[in-house]
């Protein structure tokens, strides 16, 4: 089950899942071990019913923050759709949103060699793709290569260069996301 998370507030997020739920769920993120985000507060505004109950996917609630959340400054912050730019929610001032951009501060770190490799451009993209597919999917990595015509390996190779170049969280065996 797909959806979205809106921040409430103090890593608050309520999530709407595509088909609506018989209750609003709200979910604490924090940066867990690893650097991931994770779940560790669950809220239900409504009787907590054993239908409701199975129906609201933590793992998937996870790999959601992943792909929809980051972390910059150590504050988890929104991620606009279909770009690499985290942006904050506005504090008190509801004049401007203030933004940073992580694969800036990636590319100063971590100069690149002219003429090796691909671009930081192509990395973000993969990631976003990836992110994509790890939300719906059980097999993400296979669908970037199916998409893309190329082996399995290869995505794998470039969900890894994803990785180190800061463009996705860190990984957890066995997981997509």
């Amino acid at each position: 089950m797909r959806g979205r998370l809106f921040p409430v507030g103090g890593n608050w997020y309520e999530w709407r899942p595509d088909r609506p739920l018989a209750a609003s769920v709200y979910v604490h993120v924090v940066v867990g071990d690893g650097g991931r985000l994770v779940v560790d507060g669950l809220r239900i505004d409504g009787p907590p019913t054993a239908e409701l109950l199975r129906a609201i996917p933590v793992g998937k609630l996870e790999a959601t923050a992943n792909a929809q959340l980051a972390v910059v400054d150590d504050a988890v912050v929104a991620v606009k759709a279909r770009r690499s730019r985290p942006v904050r929610p506005p504090a008190a001032d509801p004049a401007g949103w203030e933004t940073s951009d992580p694969a800036a501060a990636v590319a100063r770190r971590r100069p690149e060699p002219p003429g090796r490799g691909r671009p930081d451009l192509f990395y973000r993209d993969v990631a976003t793709v990836y992110l994509d597919y790890a939300q719906g999917s059980h097999r993400p990595a296979a669908d970037l290569a199916e998409r893309h015509d190329v082996p399995v390996t290869t995505a794998h190779r470039w969900i890894k260069e994803a990785r180190r170049r800061g463009f996705l969280p860190p990984g957890r065996p066995g997981r997509a996301g």
